[in-house]
């Protein structure tokens, strides 16, 4: 067997190119501590007695499969990342679209059957404050997570180079979409003469 380089990349820019280096430890035990110490967090906050206005206990089994959903995708970067590293080039990008698009669709079918919490979702004062917008908010943006998951699949058969900026955008147009959905939904709740708040 031959021996491990003394380092490997672990991180490139949009371009390609290797610009962060690290020895094959650190390359192997990166993204495994991320996912630990994300899961452990979020843990803590269930836990925790965080609370909010609109807050509601949230099922277990909601809770878990969004716990699961960011430890499949994160092990999906590991091996993609580690696989690059190991054999000296950029990491794909292909696999890494085709990898967060399958997380956005199964993300997307289970954000409408969250509750106001501490740490995931759109979580900002409309939606922490008044549970109906949480609600209507997390319909909408668990929809055009799935559409924009849905479009990322034939993403996949773009060229790296095409893929690689398809990467964000994926991303933020849904997530700022849905902030502005949930400010403009507020608003029209509380211009309504039959909007009543929802008793806790």
């Amino acid at each position: 067997m031959g021996r491990l380089p003394a380092r490997v990349p672990i991180h490139w820019d949009l371009a390609g190119h290797e610009n962060g280096w690290g020895s094959p430890l650190m390359a192997s035990m990166l993204f495994p501590a991320i996912a630990t110490a994300t899961y452990l967090g979020i843990l803590a906050y269930d836990w925790g007695r965080i609370d909010f206005k609109a807050a509601r206990a949230m099922s277990p089994s909601v809770a878990r499969q969004v716990r699961l959903l960011v430890l499949l995708l994160m092990g999906v970067l590991q091996v993609t990342l580690l696989r690059a590293g190991m054999q000296g080039h950029a990491p794909s990008t292909s696999v890494m679209v085709l990898g967060i698009s399958l997380f956005l669709v199964l993300l997307g079918n289970v954000l409408p059957r969250t509750e106001p919490n501490a740490w995931g979702g759109i979580r900002i004062p409309p939606t922490l404050e008044n549970r109906e917008v949480w609600k209507r908010t997390h319909r909408f943006y668990g929809k055009w997570l799935v559409v924009a998951g849905l479009l990322g699949l034939p993403a996949c058969l773009l060229p790296e180079a095409a893929a690689t900026f398809f990467l964000l955008p994926q991303v933020l147009v849904p997530t700022l979409s849905a902030v502005v959905y949930a400010y403009w939904i507020r608003n029209r709740l509380d211009q309504s003469p039959t909007h009543r708040p929802e008793p806790r």
